[in-house]
């Protein structure tokens, strides 16, 4: 209280001294002035006309345009009205000429003389000045300029002639500026030093007193700082109290609580209680920072469940998060305390083994893990198997940092769904090699179909019985300019896993449509042309509306476009779904063709139920049946039953003449394969028959008519 008093009287006094320092300051800066106008005027017998503002000072001094050069230049008369108004103000004086040229004020005459009676040194105010802009202006300047390292106060006024036109300046100064404020400056350090006595005095004595009473206050904010930093305290210290430091400290307790709470919260997983994706990843950053140091190694394996979508479809949410909870359980008991088990989406675990450099122990437990989560989940509503499978990474020879790692096991993953063989996989450099180029593919194939660079093939389907052509199959070709023709297999797989199959698939719809439309135009009998239609692109909800709008776009009449599903549209999708689509599209009037028949799913329950047309059997079936009589007969037996169900029965893939006449011989509908002709563009497909059917003639392999596809006049 003292020190605030104390600092108030002073502080009032100081204000009281500075104003009045600075009013005196600009008083006698006005005087001087208006006294160097006058003087100007007067002295020079009225050349130089001054003009006031309404408050008095000098704005500006005009001269006659006649005489402005004579009278701004070097002059006894000017030197010594100079001097006269330098005494009178008890400052400097100065004249100046304007110079267009150097855009600068040159000085010509002074009150400042030379040490040793030499005439004083050049000077010029030019861009930079503090007064330039407002001289250069035709405006006055009142403020502090440098001098020689440190500052006077001066006012300078513009002189221009009667017209407008600057063509000299006059500035007159009342001294050093610090010197001015001598007297504001002594009172300040007077002060200042007062202050910082009766500061110290009080700091000394009250920092004892403090030091006593707050150290209840540092052993909380110690306490403070260790929840901050993440440490949870044994006890809270002062909840016995009373006063205000209980109070404090009580709050602490209820912030520990309230911070336990919300570390479950942020790290736990409300399902299954394992750490969730941001406690993995912290976890995982940590051992790879403390895996830096050389001193420590780990494995880190990610777990999930094949199909486990179908748990939840099947048997509803809570039932999958039943099965999540069981499967943690069961994870808990074979990874041990000393593992971190983190659930980070869906169905998806990982786990971060410490101190397994080589993966000896990740593997043990990867074995041990699958053994024991194909165990069937026992559950109200029923029996639940899943089907795990684990990617594992080592750390840190194959990732330094955390979201390389998680990719990595990813990727190792991956490969073990793709390889049906084994249930879990090391990461190794060639699965990044493979993303790799699966990203190079993905890029190079938008480019291909923004650019139109994919065409199409057309591979034949004929009667065996005669040769004629019955239908189109129209097939995705990719010539590249540097990679040559790129295989179906290798960009296909590629579409459908980043969605691009969707647009392929509607590139291949309208390619078709337009080409067999002109086919009709053309008078070609083609048959029908047939496209391969995916299960992602089958699942679309406007489907049927993109086919019929395509066939309304080209005039194709609906009877010629063939849709060719397989029997992987019935993975993961309702068959009630499935048959409502295919309804869909059997109102529309296109023909449906289920393909690779026996190659998947092959439910006969399905079968006689849903709105097919066509049946294609799959290569597998015919491929080397002319020479093993149980292969025949189950090629025979699919053949009949097909034709049993009213279908179209095509046969895929009859690449010999005997596989071609065992077609014949079991009279199948179609045939289509490298024996008739390979995919080939359109123009080629009439040279390829009348190719295929002297071929047919000269082995006689068949006696039916050699009909053939006619052009229309």
């Amino acid at each position: 209280m003292v020190l605030c008093s104390i600092g108030l009287v002073s502080g009032l006094a100081y204000l009281d001294l500075s104003r009045s320092t600075q009013e005196n300051a600009t008083i006698r800066l006005d005087r001087a002035a208006r006294t160097a106008a006058s003087m100007l005027h007067y002295g020079t017998n009225e050349s130089f006309n001054p003009v006031f503002a309404d408050s008095g000072e000098p704005i500006v001094i005009r001269v006659s345009e006649a005489s402005a050069k004579e009278l701004l230049q070097p002059s006894e008369k000017l030197d010594g009205l100079i001097e006269t108004i330098g005494k009178t103000n008890q400052g400097a004086a100065n004249l100046f000429s304007w110079s267009s040229e150097t855009r600068s004020f040159d000085r010509f005459a002074t009150t400042v003389s030379h040490p040793k009676g030499e005439p004083p040194p050049a000077f010029s105010i030019s861009e930079g000045h503090p007064a330039f802009a407002s001289l250069s202006a035709g405006q006055p300047y009142a403020g502090n300029v440098p001098v020689q390292g440190r500052f006077r106060l001066a006012y300078m006024t513009p002189i221009v002639t009667d017209s407008g036109k600057l063509v000299g300046a006059i500035a007159v100064d009342v001294g050093w500026a610090d010197d001015l404020t001598l007297a504001e400056n002594r009172l300040k350090t007077r002060m200042a030093s007062a202050a910082i006595v009766i500061l110290f005095a009080v700091i000394l004595v009250g920092g004892l007193f403090l030091r006593f009473e707050l150290r209840p206050l540092r052993r909380l904010a110690k306490t403070a700082d260790e929840l901050a930093t993440g440490t949870q305290p044994k006890r809270i210290p002062f909840t016995d109290r009373r006063d205000e430091i209980g109070d404090l400290a009580h709050g602490l307790e209820r912030v520990t609580d309230l911070q336990d709470k919300l570390h479950k919260l942020a790290y736990t997983d409300p399902v299954t209680t394992a750490g969730n994706r941001a406690r993995y990843f912290s976890d995982l950053s940590e051992a790879l920072q403390r895996a830096r140091s050389g001193t420590y190694s780990a494995s880190l394996i990610h777990l999930d469940f094949n199909g486990f979508a179908k748990v939840n479809d099947t048997f509803g949410q809570q039932a999958g998060n039943r099965v999540l909870l069981q499967a943690y359980a069961r994870l808990a008991n074979i990874f041990g305390p000393s593992a971190q088990i983190a659930r980070i989406s869906a169905d998806d675990f990982c786990i971060l083994l410490p101190f397994d450099s080589k993966g000896a122990i990740a593997e043990d437990y990867a074995v041990q893990a699958i053994d024991m989560l194909s165990v069937p989940f026992q559950l109200e509503e029923g029996e639940i198997r899943v089907e795990p499978s684990i990617g594992i990474a080592l750390l840190p020879q194959d990732a330094e940092d955390a979201e390389t790692a998680h990719r990595m096991a990813g990727l190792a993953l991956r490969a073990a769904k793709r390889n049906a063989g084994a249930r879990y996989e090391f990461f190794s450099p060639p699965l990044n090699d493979r993303v790799q180029s699966e990203m190079l593919t993905e890029t190079l194939l938008r480019a291909a179909l923004q650019t139109r660079q994919l065409v199409l093939h057309y591979q034949p389907q004929v009667c065996p019985a005669d040769g004629r052509l019955i239908g189109l199959e129209a097939l995705l070709r990719w010539p590249h300019e540097k990679r040559g023709l790129i295989p179906p297999g290798e960009f296909i797989p590629i579409a459908e896993k980043t969605g691009l199959i969707l647009d392929l698939g509607q590139y291949v719809l309208e390619s078709a449509c337009k080409q067999a439309a002109e086919w009709l135009q053309a008078g070609f009998e083609f048959g029908q042309v047939s496209i391969n239609v995916s299960p992602l692109q089958f699942r679309q909800s406007n489907f049927a509306d993109t086919v019929r709008q395509t066939l309304n776009d080209y005039g194709l009449p609906a009877s010629y476009l063939c849709l060719e599903v397989t029997e992987n549209v019935f993975v993961d999708t309702r068959e009630q779904l499935v048959l409502n689509i295919l309804s869909e599209l059997q109102q529309i009037g296109v023909q449906l063709s289920l393909d690779d028949f026996g190659s998947g799913y092959s439910s006969l329950n399905y079968l006689h139920r849903l709105p097919f047309q066509e049946l294609k059997i799959d290569r597998a079936f015919i491929s080397g049946a002319d020479t093993h009589p149980q292969r025949e007969q189950l090629f025979e037996a699919i053949v009949r039953l097909g034709r049993s169900l009213g279908l179209r029965v095509i046969a895929e893939g009859a690449e010999t003449a005997g596989e071609f006449a065992l077609t014949v011989t079991h009279h199948c509908d179609g045939l289509q394969g490298y024996y008739c002709s390979p995919a080939v563009p359109a123009n080629l497909i009439q040279s390829q028959l009348q190719s295929f059917r002297a071929t047919l003639k000269a082995s006689g392999l068949t006696s039916g008519s050699d009909q053939s596809s006619k052009k229309r006049a």
